[in-house]
């Protein structure tokens, strides 16, 4: 089974405040879309009352999550109540029933895999729609609380990956990297080895997971405060950030600025980071693609 680095979700209490904020970040967004999906496993798919717009990248996507009617059923409730920001981690799996025999046999917290749905735009200009199908496993939240993770078959990939969509004005090309903010990244690590991966790596306050595509990183508090901008932090333990791979460092730095977004500098000239009071709560790393 591999493990991709699939897509990470921001939720926000206005859905049209998450997409004005990540226009301004220069990201081409997908027209709204509206969740159905089954509660449990087996139960039926029915309306839930969120919806989404993503940024669809070559590798990868990220996805603007959030409610859209209160008072129906929606997994984006519980998230919002607690903060805005990236709260989902979806891990592509590849075939979700020999992806979920293969959880079972090592016992791992994986519930069975659940149908998803939703109506997408498609084609230029959003002429037509067409239903955009995934089953999604949930990894028991009570057993990993650092965040919402999800291993993910997609069953309709031409609906999401259209080539339109795949250019950005700030030039991302793909999500390369997703941060965690916990109390011991070292105890966190091998929780999340056997799930994930076991490809790990050690640096100065900080541990690294290597997945098939994209990477892991882990680290606590106090060091984050210091290489990121901004003053929220996500409550311990949670995702607090993501990483965008782009085209080109200088063009996307000269994109923000003509934007009027704040940014810093990186642990290297070919880094930027965005605070996350700019990008409803998630911090952002912009860094330069390998030529």
């Amino acid at each position: 089974m591999k493990r991709e680095l699939d897509h990470c979700g921001v939720a926000v209490k206005s859905l049209d405040r998450g997409r004005d904020a990540y226009a301004r970040l220069g990201f081409q967004l997908t027209a709204r879309s509206f969740h159905s999906g089954s509660r449990s496993k087996g139960g039926p798919v029915e309306p839930w009352g969120s919806g989404n717009h993503c940024a669809m990248f070559r590798d990868g996507y990220l996805e603007i999550i959030g409610l859209t009617d209160a008072s129906m059923y929606s997994t984006v409730k519980d998230m919002v109540a607690i903060y805005e920001g990236l709260h989902i981690v979806a891990i592509g799996s590849g075939e979700a029933d020999a992806a979920y025999a293969e959880f079972q046999k090592a016992g791992a917290p994986v519930e069975a895999p659940r149908a998803l749905e939703r109506d997408a735009a498609f084609g230029p200009g959003d002429k037509e729609t067409r239903r955009a199908k995934f089953r999604n496993m949930y990894v028991e939240r009570a057993k990993f609380t650092e965040g919402r993770f999800i291993f993910i078959e997609h069953l309709t990939r031409d609906v999401l990956w259209q080539p339109h969509l795949l250019d950005h004005p700030n030039g991302a090309l793909g999500i390369d990297a997703v941060y965690f903010v916990v109390a011991d990244p070292e105890a966190t690590v091998q929780k999340f080895a056997p799930l994930f991966s076991d490809r790990i790596e050690r640096f100065p306050g900080v541990v690294k997971l290597e997945l098939d595509r994209g990477t892991m990183w882990l680290t606590q508090e106090a060091e984050w405060r210091t290489r990121v901008p901004g003053s929220f932090v996500p409550p311990v333990p949670s995702p607090a950030g993501f990483g965008i791979r782009v085209a080109s460092i200088d063009a996307t730095r000269k994109y923000l600025e003509a934007n009027g977004v704040p940014m810093q500098a990186g642990m290297s000239a070919s880094q930027l980071w965005v605070a996350p009071e700019h990008a409803c709560g998630a911090a952002i790393q912009f860094m330069q693609a390998e030529k």
